[in-house]
């Protein structure tokens, strides 16, 4: 954002995740659309960023580098990054770059997905009270509320193929295909899913076969596909982008950052293994792991039943439920299933899976609306008393992961030792000079609680004011 090109040359040795291209010029290894869209926020508070910027470095050209550290044991690369940043005079750049992205883009992004599903669990027959209920069940007591909290391509790659499929669903009443203005927006948004990340491809061949199976019902697979030509041509254009990004950064359109990274054997800045899975496979790519798969899927690092054990109640079957009933019908349950069996293989044979124990959950974060859907048809039937009985823990869990952001069982660790805990507030607490005791005071995370919570509830009242009930139906 800051130089107009895709490389990040003046970054170069900040992280290892930045690597020297044989063109000379320092590159990241993942794809760039995700930053690319953040920059727009950071591109509006770029003025405010520029004077932190400038500030910090005025204080380090008047009192010299600064003498405080990242005071962590357990994180050696984010003392060695913080420590860097503090001498290049960017650590307030950095930071409230993190609070913008984080304010302006993941936040309202995320809560726009619980709109999404709110207004789906209504369109499906669910009461506004439990729909309103499982919406925000969904974005609390889900891993959404643990990834909301860092820019993330994983997570946009969700938005964008979750949107995708629901207008493609095909409404009780309708016939396939959905209109054209939906299959080309659906296309596109399933184009910039391959372009936020290369797992998007799985997500943009299955909704794409959804589009045409759906069709088949009552139509010829010719007209099936002839249909689906505006999905696949709205598709182009941000695939076009990726290309260009590739080319832009590493001197060719087709390969990606993996195939440039440095093998095992290459050292990085922080003297550590640079890319210690790149030998397996073709560049860390290799044959589906049992291993690796019930890690995905259970490790206490970055497992999605570990950081959302609600969406286990995804995997009971509906069959005891009425066809016509069902929140997520029956062939919307076989593209749930083709997704989640081809993301999980893919993550099973990515080596690179193993690279999310230091920052949790994220490869599977996609299949998380789908799963829930398939979950509500339990959870919208369910007695009030047991629904309250999941999901207190699930929120629970989900809020002391986000809070800490450790593995779950240090997650857990630390509230039951330290307290109630917030990342910025810790960051904060780690980096200030010793002796800034108020930080350190264990009324400072609950005085941020009720202000928050008073904000909440004002807000929640004035948006309600003069609303009139309306009934609703009722399982």
């Amino acid at each position: 954002m800051q130089d107009g090109t895709l490389t990040v040359d003046r970054y170069r040795d900040f992280h290892p995740d930045i690597f020297v291209h044989p063109n000379g010029h320092a590159v990241v290894g993942n794809n760039v659309a995700a930053s690319v869209i953040a920059a727009v926020p950071l591109l509006v508070f770029s003025p405010v960023l520029n004077q932190l910027e400038a500030y910090e470095r005025a204080r380090i050209r008047r009192e010299g580098p600064p003498a405080t550290e990242y005071r962590t044991a357990d994180h050696p690369n984010s003392r060695k990054f913080y420590a860097v940043a503090a001498n290049a005079g960017l650590t307030l750049r950095f930071g409230a770059s993190a609070a913008v992205t984080t304010v302006c883009l993941m936040a309202p992004l995320s809560a726009l997905m619980l709109v999404l599903m709110f207004r789906i669990l209504i369109d499906r027959g669910v009461a506004r009270p439990r729909a309103l209920g499982l919406a925000l069940l969904f974005g609390f007591g889900t891993p959404v509320f643990f990834r909301t909290g860092v820019l993330n391509h994983n997570m946009m790659l969700m938005y964008t193929t979750f949107v995708a499929f629901h207008l493609l669903w095909v409404r009780p009443g309708e016939q396939a295909p959905a209109s054209l203005r939906r299959r080309v927006v659906a296309g596109f948004l399933c184009g910039l899913g391959l372009a936020l990340d290369y797992s998007g491809l799985i997500p943009l061949v299955v909704v794409f076969g959804y589009l045409v199976g759906a069709r088949l019902r009552s139509a010829s697979i010719g007209t099936a596909v002839t249909e689906a030509a505006p999905f696949v041509l709205a598709a182009i254009p941000p695939v076009l982008f990726l290309l260009y990004s590739q080319w832009s950064m590493y001197g060719n359109p087709f390969f990606p950052g993996q195939y440039w990274m440095p093998d095992v054997s290459a050292s990085d800045v922080y003297g550590q293994f640079r890319n210690p899975y790149s030998t397996e496979g073709f560049r860390g790519f290799s044959w589906p792991s049992i291993s690796l798969l019930l890690a995905t899927l259970f490790s206490p690092s970055y497992g999605m039943y570990t950081y959302g054990p609600l969406l286990l109640v995804g995997l009971v079957p509906a069959f005891m439920y009425p066809r016509d009933q069902l929140i997520l019908p029956r062939t919307e349950r076989l593209y749930a299933a083709a997704l989640f069996a081809a993301l999980v293989l893919f993550c099973a044979s990515n080596q690179y899976s193993r690279i999310q124990f230091n920052s949790g959950f994220r490869y599977l974060v996609p299949l998380v609306p789908t799963i829930f859907l398939a979950a509500s048809d339990h959870l919208a039937r369910m007695p009030t008393r047991w629904l309250a009985a999941l999901a207190a823990p699930a929120v629970l869990n989900s809020w002391i992961i986000s809070m800490v952001r450790e593995p779950v069982p240090e997650s857990w660790h630390r509230v039951l030792t330290e307290g109630i805990q917030y990342p910025w507030l810790t960051v904060l607490r780690l980096t200030a000079p010793e002796g800034a005791g108020v930080l350190g005071s264990p009324l400072v995370p609950l005085v941020i609680a009720g202000a928050v919570s008073a904000i909440v509830f004002l807000v929640w009242r004035v948006a309600n004011t003069g609303v009139e009930a309306t009934p609703e139906r009722a399982w």
